[in-house]
Formats: C-alpha cells, structure tokens, sequence
C-alpha cells in the first residue's frame, strides 16, 4: 500500500545536513588506512589539548634568551628608494586601515568599525562561534558565514602595508595601529578558540605578516619579543602538530611549512625552534619536487595556486640563503621551470589563462593586477638568464620575497628561453600554440590536455579537458571564467568548476568529471595530448579525454587545434566517437572586455581595444549567445574571489546519432 505524499514521514536530514553526510562518505572513500589511522591519531590529539591548552599556552617559559636571528640586515634603506608612483597605492591602502575601511573580495570600502571583531564575516555580519577549533564545522555558512572573509581579514597581511607606509612616511599613527591589531588580535583569539585556530595555512600567513613587519622595520623586533612570544610560540606549535598530511597535502602544506620555517628562522628563541626549522625546509623541499611537474607545472593544475605556491617557494629558499641555511640546487631548479611555464602562458600584456581554481590569495598582498604579480614573480626567477643581472628593475613584491636581495644574488640556474611559435609542458599537458610571440599583433593559444588535478582529491581542477584560452595584440578573447566562490552558493561553485563554465564540449549535460563534494572529484577525466606538430603550414596539437567513457553508450572525446601561420586562423576540429545518440554543447567564453555580435545563425564577431577576430560553428549547431543569465547560469567571469560580472558566452547545441566531426573557425581579423 502506498503512504499518501501528505502522510509521508518528514525527512530526518535537512537538505544541507544531507550534503555534508554525503560528501563526508565521499571523503572517506578518498582515504586509505594510514590516513584514517593519522587522523584518528590527530583526533585524539585533539582531545588531550582540549583540556590542557594552559600548558601550551605557558611553554613559551622553554624561552631561549642567547638565541639570536640571525637575518641581520632589513630592507628599510631598499625601500626608501621604491619611485612614489609605486608607493602611493600602499600608502593609499594602509591610510583606508587606519579609518578600518577595507576592501577586499567582494567587500569595497567596507566599514569595520571602531574595534575590530576577528571572529566577523563582515560580508553577511555572521560571527564565528568561539570554542575549541576543532568541534567549528567552518563550511557551514549559516553558523560561521563564509569562512573565506574571515580567514582573508586575520591572514593580517595589511600589516605589511602599515609598515611600508610608516618607513615611507614617518607618520607614528601606521605604527601605532600595528601595536593596536596586534594586541587586539591576541585578546580575541586565545589559543585553539574559533575559526582562527581551524586552519595551519591561516596561522602560517599571521606568522609571515609579522615576519614581514618586523623586516621591513626590525624596531618591532623587540615588540614581538616582549609582548607577544607566546603567540608566536603558538601558532608555530599548532602548525607542527596539525600541519596538512596525505590526501590534504595540497598547497596548504607549502604554506604551512612556508610560515613554520620563516618564523622559526626569524624567533628562534624556543627549544623547538632549531628542529622546526630542521622539518620545514625539508618539507619544502620534498613538496616542490612532488607537487610540482618537472615541466614546471603545479599538479593542482591552477594557475593562481601556482602563482601562490611559488611565492611561498621563493620567500623560504631565499630566506635561507640569506641566513647562511641554502637549498638545494634542484629546489630552485623547479622554481625555475615553475617561472618558465608562466611566462610561457602569458601573453605580451602579462595576461594569462587562470585555470582551475583561484581565491586570490598571494603572499605578499600589494596592490595591483594579476599581471603585475606574474610579471614580478617572473622577474625575480629569470634575473640570470642574460647573464648579467641586468633584466629591469627590481620591484617592491620581489624585494619583500627576496629579503632585500637582488634577483642575482638567487642560485637559479639559466634557464631555457621560450619557443616562438610552439612551447610545449608535456608532463603538465598545456600547450601553447603563438605567431609573432611579443609583437604587437600577437596571437596565443594555450590549450589544456593535462590531468583535472592533484590525486587523490583533485580538490582545485576544474572539468576543463580540452579547452583553450586565446589572447589577440595582447587582448583577452577566449578565456577561462575563474572561479567565483567556495563554500557558499552551491549552484555558483557547480557552474564556475563545470564543464559548461570552459571552452570545450559538453555531452549529454553532464560534466566530464563527477563532483563529490566542493573540493572532490570522482570518476576522473583522463585527458593527455595524442600529437603535436610544428610545419611549415601550421602549429597544432591533438588531445584526448575519455571523461565520458561512463556513459551508458560511452563517449571518446578528441580536439585538434591548428593554428595557420598564413591566414592566421585557428581551426578547432571536434572528433566524438560513440554509438548512440547525444547531446553535444559547445561552449566559448569571452572576456568582460570583448563585445560580441552574432551576424549570423553560426557566426559571431567580437571586439577588444583595436582588435577583432570571428568566429564561426559548424552549421549543425543550433547556437545562442548569453550574458549575465542566471537561469540558466552562463555568460560570466569572475577576476577576484567573491566577484562575478557578465561576459559575453556563446553556447551551441545539437544532436549526434553515432560517432560524428564537427569543426569551428576562429579567423583574427
């Protein structure tokens, strides 16, 4: 007998509490049995410092007075020569703190108050609940709001920015809202209470802010000796026990060891410190060359999680050069080809496809563009490449990296200069198809056949296996939309990660990969480049996926791209190779920048600065052009972590019966 749909039994989970039980299953799934039994260990860690954090709390009484830093010099005389056209943005951001007005993600010239509450997602006005750490479930936004404004606001990298503008200016208020945070922040957040003992990387970024002031002006040397040496103890104790370990050890391990070897090498006034520092370089060591390609690039496949693990790769190595503790030639080595693979994916205006997942997150934050940033970082690492280290000025992020050093003073070794019209990364599996690389009518292609991400979790890949980014005279055209958010707006986080959100195809409406949680994939893409060539005629490469091989009638996936020199035209040739019947999208996303106009059923133009190029489907497709729709989701771009904005998307569809071609043109005009 059938229960009547109004007499049924109301459901025992709410569809929220459903979600965390399944992606906590999925989660498990991810684990093998020394993870499980690991963190089974740290739960019960867990519970004995739960009752005895009074003993951790007074351990900074193992106080080691004859210890020294032995980091001797700061950057204030270099500083002092930085242009004021360089300096007037910080100054300008550090004054907009001392009114405790920020502007940060989505919040802009936001209000903090007259005291700041640490504990405060000042985007929705939740507050954290304040018990022990490890009993606040963080990706619950309705009890903690979004976690991410919380962590951004206590990472107290403006603290930094107070500090230059202080050296600059002489003014004592900067110095005197340092002394005020500081303080405020060590009242409200006693050891292991609230969100802001969650997380090791959050502690590391807290002790590379302070490592950073007391740098770039050691007067507050003494202040963090005097006052606040507890802390300091603290969170590099927390980050020793409970830094990222097996399927979690992703960028968060980088910068965790990032902050435990900076600050052991900075205070090494405590008994651990010596053996802390021991652990972290060698963690750092063994992590560039595992999370890192030989290619030089970042198994997470995500190019602002390269970006911020490069930074945390070069202010530790060059750290210990400075303190007479250098790494190994092969560290920077890696480095190295980390640097190599962004510049070869950037284009002449420093623009660069970011994909996979980003949270604008760096580790020295200034203002400025992304551009800016890449073009800083590629300095620093390729200094020595003509052999004189004369490559350009040296800017202020890289003299905070670098602790004061010249970009040649680093032991980089030479490295190779880029191709002009094909570079390849084969073990990350990006390409980069070019004509006339550096001049002004410049074209680039990067195309994407590399693997979804960092196994097990593949947690910041995105299903994006065959899409391609395309920049015209130094203009974005064809991009990848970003990111967005992480664990609020769930239908948001699907879109932006999703198949439909990159510049490939779609088949039967489902993503190439399954999603199993927000940071978790299953049933993984396989994707790798079948053929590259380099004629005469044309530049091209040939890539696979077999991400839809779970189909009932399985699918076979291949892209040929080719881009010819003479009519400088891209030809995209689409291969499905199946039995049955399907429905096939294709998807080409532009950026905020292009106006799009379709002149035809199946042609469309666009429009960026003094650019434009065509673009033409296959007669076949049935195509529509969307932006800024929300239902359904299509036609946006997200630049920052927390900002959206409309862009222009062409999404076509039609339906196969069997293994079929399709071809799309691309013509710069």
């Amino acid at each position: 007998m059938r229960i009547p749909i109004d007499l049924a039994v109301p459901p025992l989970l709410t569809e929220s509490e459903h979600h965390a039980l399944l992606w906590r299953v999925n989660r498990l799934r991810s684990m093998e049995l020394p993870e499980l039994t690991s963190r089974a260990v740290e739960a019960c860690r867990h519970l004995v410092l739960a009752g005895s954090r009074s003993n951790v709390r007074h351990r900074r009484g193992r106080y080691l007075e004859s210890a020294t830093c032995p980091l001797t010099h700061s950057i204030s005389g270099i500083i002092e020569k930085v242009t004021d056209q360089d300096k007037a943005p910080t100054i300008a951001t550090a004054s907009e703190w001392l009114d405790h007005r920020v502007s940060f993600f989505a919040l802009r010239d936001a209000s903090l108050g007259d005291s700041i509450d640490w504990h405060c997602d000042y985007s929705s006005g939740v507050i954290g609940p304040k018990k022990y750490s490890a009993l606040i479930n963080y990706r619950d936004a309705n009890r903690v709001g979004d976690v991410k404004y919380i962590w951004e606001l206590n990472r107290l990298q403006h603290l930094v920015l107070l500090a230059l503008a202080s050296v600059w200016t002489g003014v004592e208020a900067y110095d005197k809202e340092i002394q005020s945070q500081t303080a405020s922040w060590h009242r409200q957040n006693p050891f292991m209470v609230g969100l802001n003992w969650k997380s090791p990387l959050e502690a590391a970024m807290r002790l590379i802010s302070w490592a950073l002031v007391n740098f770039v002006n050691p007067k507050w040397s003494r202040v963090f000796h005097d006052e606040f040496a507890d802390t300091l103890y603290q969170h590099q104790y927390f980050i020793s026990k409970f830094y990222s370990k097996h399927s979690s050890a992703n960028n968060h391990l980088i910068g965790e060891m990032a902050g435990l070897y900076v600050a052991s090498v900075i205070w090494p006034h405590f008994r651990e410190s010596r053996s802390w520092r021991a652990f972290a370089r060698q963690k750092l060591i063994e992590e560039c060359l595992r999370q890192v390609e030989a290619d030089g690039v970042g198994k997470e496949r995500a190019t602002e999680y390269q970006l911020f693990i490069l930074e945390f790769f070069i202010l530790a190595g060059a750290l210990g050069g400075v303190v007479g503790d250098p790494f190994p030639g092969e560290y920077w080595q890696r480095i190295g080809r980390m640097a190599v693979f962004l510049a070869g994916i950037s284009d002449r205006n420093g623009n660069l496809p970011i994909f996979g997942d980003g949270d604008s997150a760096q580790v020295v934050s200034l203002p400025g563009a992304t551009q800016e940033r890449v073009q800083s970082l590629v300095r620093a690492c390729q200094s020595n490449n003509d052999g004189n280290g004369k490559n350009g000025r040296q800017d202020l992020r890289s003299q905070l990296l670098l602790w004061g050093q010249k970009p040649e003073e680093i032991p980089l070794p030479s490295l190779p200069k880029l191709e002009q019209e094909l570079q390849a990364f084969p073990q990350g599996g990006y390409y980069v198809l070019t004509d006339r690389r550096g001049a002004d009518n410049e074209v680039m292609i990067v195309f994407d056949a590399g693997s979804l991400g960092l196994a097990p979790l593949y947690a910041h890949g995105h299903a994006d296996a065959l899409s391609f980014w395309l920049s015209y005279g130094g203009h974005e055209f064809l991009i990848d939309p970003g990111t967005y958010c992480y664990y609020t707006h769930d239908a948001w986080r699907a879109y932006f990660r999703g198949t439909a959100a990159h510049n490939t195809l779609r088949i039967d409406g489902v993503d190439q990969s399954v999603t199993a949680g927000r940071f978790l994939w299953r049933h993984i893409a396989r994707s790798h480049a079948e053929h590259v060539e380099n004629s005469n005629e044309f530049v091209g490469v040939k890539g696979f996926h077999d991400g839809y091989q779970r189909l009932p009638d399985p699918v076979i996936h291949r892209r040929d791209m080719r881009l010819y020199k003479k009519t400088r035209m891209l030809v995209i040739t689409d291969f499905i190779e199946c039995k049955g019947s399907h429905d096939v999208e294709i998807f080409f996303h532009f950026s905020e920048q292009c106006e799009v106009r379709q002149n035809a059923p199946d042609s469309f133009t666009a429009l960026n600065g003094d650019r434009r190029l065509r673009v033409r489907l296959d007669s076949r497709f049935e195509s529509k052009l969307y932006r800024g729709s929300e239902e359904p989701i299509a036609g946006w771009v997200s630049r920052t972590f927390g900002v959206k904005e409309p862009s222009f998307t062409i999404a076509a569809r039609t339906k196969i019966n069997g293994s079929t071609q399709f071809m799309s043109e691309i013509k710069l005009l």
